[in-house]
């Protein structure tokens, strides 16, 4: 799999960060049963998300381990960066269905799995504690911050960290071919009150998230100019785009 170093020692592979030093990767925005919340609404849509995440992310997975490990060996571990399920107030039955699933996958990969909270798992906890796992607000890795992104922390971890990786808002970004235009996920690279800043696309398999070109944003850490933060939008593999402004043509 090809991958592109947005900051050192951190690449970008897929829809995935790898932090090649700790030999983590994190994901995030998964929203798993969303199948079941567009029903509710009256919106059918085929049931293919759970298929299509689990091959992408065994593709990105089973590519990543061999690197500076010995075949056979784990990924130290798995992070999802936030809402792993979609529905806010409660567990649906294709929640709780796939979500371990998924879970027991990555630990095939892993030797953890760490879940961060994002803002729609509220109610993830009982499904975690099945396979013995704490959900926590945010983790520390060395000098990198990983948090969802839908608030800024309070810690002294963050305040003291370097980097930090969030999530939230599903970047995307749409490219342009003559009268054609087509949507691409995208991870941006810019900088939040003098720490250097990942935000990171959604690895959900049936939206592709928000055109960062026209749509406003709602997480406390995009309520800023993006001109100069750099885009690497995700095809066949990641393509460093250049800065915001140039894609807006400014």
């Amino acid at each position: 799999m090809d991958t592109v170093e947005v900051l050192p020692g951190i690449e970008i592979a897929d829809l995935a960060l790898y932090l090649k030093k700790e030999n983590v990767v994190v994901i995030g925005d998964v929203h798993l049963g969303y199948e079941d919340a567009m029903s509710k609404q009256g919106i059918f849509l085929p049931r293919f998300q759970f298929r299509d995440t689990v091959d992408r992310l065994e593709k990105i997975l089973s590519s990543l381990r061999p690197q500076g490990i010995s075949v056979g060996e784990k990924l130290e571990a798995v992070v999802i960066n936030g809402d792993l399920k979609h529905e806010f107030g409660s567990i649906s039955d294709q929640e709780w269905r796939d979500i371990l699933k998924l879970i027991d996958l990555l630990l095939e990969h892993a030797q953890q799995v760490i879940i961060v909270r994002g803002n729609h798992d509220i109610k993830l906890s009982p499904i975690a504690r099945k396979r013995s796992i704490v959900v926590v607000e945010n983790i520390s890795i060395n000098d990198t911050f990983i948090c969802h992104g839908h608030e800024v922390p309070a810690s002294k971890e963050f305040r003291e960290s370097k980097i930090v990786i969030v999530g939230n808002e599903h970047p995307a970004i749409s490219v342009r071919e003559g009268p054609r235009s087509e949507l691409y996920k995208c991870f941006l690279l810019g900088r939040w009150d003098g720490k250097k800043m990942v935000v990171m696309p959604s690895f959900n398999q049936i939206t592709i998230g928000t055109d960062i070109l026209k749509e406003k944003f709602i997480s406390p850490f995009m309520q800023q100019n993006l001109g100069s933060f750099e885009v690497f939008a995700v095809a066949d593999k990641p393509y460093h785009l250049g800065k915001v402004a140039e894609a807006k043509g400014l």
